[in-house]
């Protein structure tokens, strides 16, 4: 490899955690209308905060790793 590059993106997608649940609650209609769904719907609601919350502290990592092939070279 040529160069390889790592970034933390934690920051980055922190928003997106709370964004999701601002979702449900806004338009709740696909969990509104499936009563079986009731207890998942809550159980990824409580998941989706605790993420937001590890990553806010730093328990979680989100990362993106670039890496560059060398050229072939013919000999």
């Amino acid at each position: 490899m040529n160069s390889v590059k790592a970034e933390d993106w934690a920051r980055e997608t922190r928003a997106s955690w709370r964004h999701t649940l601002w979702l449900g609650i806004k338009n709740p209609w696909g969990w509104i209308s499936k009563p079986r769904n009731y207890m998942r719907s809550i159980r990824d609601g409580y998941c989706l905060e605790r993420f937001h919350r590890a990553f806010k502290r730093g328990l979680m990592e989100y990362g993106m790793v670039t890496a560059t092939k060398k050229t072939e070279t013919k000999a």
